[in-house]
């Protein structure tokens, strides 16, 4: 008949096999995915790359839109001052 100690051996034996077990998936497998993934989305991370990620791009994006938004506002507010004089000399004629 099997004892108490007996079965304690078995448990601790078997536990350790499934902790070898489970470690051995970790490192064999788990962790060479988790390197491939992080790997392939490195230019994804922000502060990556001296400012090459996707989310600084987003950011230079935005600033240049913005830019071009006052260039066009300044442009149309140049093209004004420069057609009213025109305009004054057509209704004066």
């Amino acid at each position: 008949m099997i004892g108490v100690l007996e079965l304690g051996q078995y448990a601790a034996a078997l536990t350790a096999i499934a902790v070898l077990f489970g470690m051995s998936i970790k490192w064999g497998i788990v962790k060479p995915i988790k390197a491939y993934i992080d790997q392939a989305t490195h230019q994804i991370h922000p502060e990556t790359n001296g400012g090459k990620s996707l989310s600084d791009v987003a950011q230079t994006v935005n600033r240049i839109e913005s830019r071009l938004s006052d260039v066009d506002y300044r442009l149309n507010a140049i093209e004004e001052l420069v057609t009213k004089p025109t305009r004054a000399k057509k209704q004066a004629n």
